[in-house]
C-alpha cells in the first residue's frame, strides 16, 4: 500500500460526514474536482471502494465505515502537533468560541468567566447562546470552538465527552396542592405548562413521559426563551419543568416552588462537544475545564438539596 496523504484523508472525511462531494468542497474551501482527485487517490492507495455514488450524493462502504475514525484520529493527532511544539507563556492569548444553553446562561457562565477572564485578560471569549439543534451546527460548521448540549444523537464530525447528570425539576410559583416534596407525574392534576419547542432536545423526552404517564391534559405554552419562561412563571398562572442547573439560584427562594420529578425520574445529561479533527488551544482547554467544572458543581448542589429534603 502506497503512503497515504495528509490530505487524502482530510477531504474522505469531510466526503463521509457530508455524504456529498460538492457540500464536503464547501466546507474543505476546494473545488469538487479536487475532492474527487483526493478521493480517487486514497481509494487508489488503500485498494478498496470507500463511496457508493447514490441520486442524493455518497454513501460509505463498509470500508469507508471502518477507517472513518481512524482518520479523524490521525488528522486529529496532526492538529495537535503545533499545540504540542508551542512556547510555554504565562499569559494566554487567542480566542475562545462557546456555545451554551439557556441553561447555563443564568447560574453557571458568569462565574466562569469573571475568574477566566480575570486570570486571563489577553484572551478573547464569545459567547453565543442558543439550543442544542442551533450549537451543534455551528461546531460541525467551524464557528464555535465547543458548546454545551444535552445528550442526543452523536453527529460525525463531533467529539463528545459527558460532564454530568441533571435533575429535571417542576417549577412553580405556587405551591402545588397535594404536592410536598417531589412530583408523581401519574398522580399530579392537570398544569399549565410552559415547555420549549419541538426542537429543543429535551422537549422530546419531555412529550415522552408525559405522554406514557399523565392521565389528564396538560395546556402547554411552546416558549424558546429562558428568561421569559422564567418571568411567565413567576405571575404564577403557569410553571415549567427545568433542568435543576437553571434552578441554583432560587433553591432557598420562598418565592418559588421546586419539586423533583421523581416519578418517573426524570434527568438530562450534559455534553461537552467539539470538532472531531481540530485540537482544543490552550485557551479553549482551560475554559473548557473551569466550564465544566461549573456544571458539575452545580448538578452536584441540586443533588444534595433535593436528597436532603427526602
Amino acid at each position: 500500500m502506497n503512503s497515504i496523504k495528509l490530505n487524502n484523508l482530510k477531504f474522505f472525511v469531510a466526503v463521509y460526514e457530508e455524504r456529498s462531494i460538492s457540500a464536503a468542497a464547501r466546507k474543505v474551501h476546494a473545488t469538487q474536482s479536487g475532492v474527487s482527485v483526493q478521493l480517487r487517490d486514497l481509494e487508489s492507495r488503500l485498494g478498496v471502494a470507500l463511496f457508493e455514488r447514490v441520486s442524493t450524493g455518497v454513501v460509505p462502504t463498509r470500508a469507508g465505515e471502518i477507517i472513518y475514525n481512524r482518520a479523524v484520529n490521525i488528522l486529529r493527532e496532526v492538529s495537535r502537533l503545533s499545540e504540542d511544539v508551542a512556547p510555554e507563556e504565562n499569559i494566554l492569548t487567542g480566542k475562545v468560541r462557546i456555545g451554551i444553553m439557556p441553561t447555563f446562561a443564568r447560574s453557571i457562565l458568569a462565574p466562569v468567566m469573571a475568574e477566566f477572564t480575570q486570570s486571563n485578560p489577553l484572551v478573547v471569549v464569545t459567547v453565543t447562546e442558543g439550543y442544542s439543534a442551533l450549537l451543534t451546527q455551528m461546531v460541525l460548521a467551524g464557528e464555535l470552538d465547543i458548546a454545551v448540549v444535552p445528550d442526543g444523537s452523536v453527529h460525525d464530525g463531533l467529539r463528545s465527552t459527558f460532564l454530568d447528570t441533571d435533575l429535571e425539576i417542576l417549577a412553580s410559583r405556587r405551591a402545588l396542592p397535594g404536592v410536598e416534596k417531589s412530583v408523581d407525574l401519574a398522580q399530579i392534576e392537570a398544569l399549565s405548562l410552559v415547555l420549549p419547542g419541538q426542537g429543543n432536545a429535551r422537549r422530546a423526552k419531555i412529550d415522552q413521559v408525559l405522554k406514557s404517564v399523565s392521565q389528564v391534559g396538560h395546556t402547554i405554552l411552546e416558549m424558546d426563551s429562558m428568561m421569559t419562561t422564567l418571568d411567565i412563571i413567576k405571575r404564577g398562572d403557569f410553571c415549567s419543568i427545568l433542568p435543576g442547573c437553571l434552578c441554583v439560584a432560587d433553591l432557598d427562594n420562598p418565592n418559588m416552588h421546586l419539586y423533583p420529578i421523581v416519578q418517573p425520574k426524570m434527568t438530562v445529561d450534559y455534553l461537552l462537544i467539539e470538532p472531531a479533527i481540530r485540537a482544543e488551544s490552550a485557551a479553549i482547554r482551560l475554559f473548557t475545564e473551569q466550564l465544566s467544572a461549573e456544571i458539575r458543581r452545580a448538578c452536584e448542589i441540586c443533588r444534595v438539596h433535593f436528597k436532603r429534603l427526602d
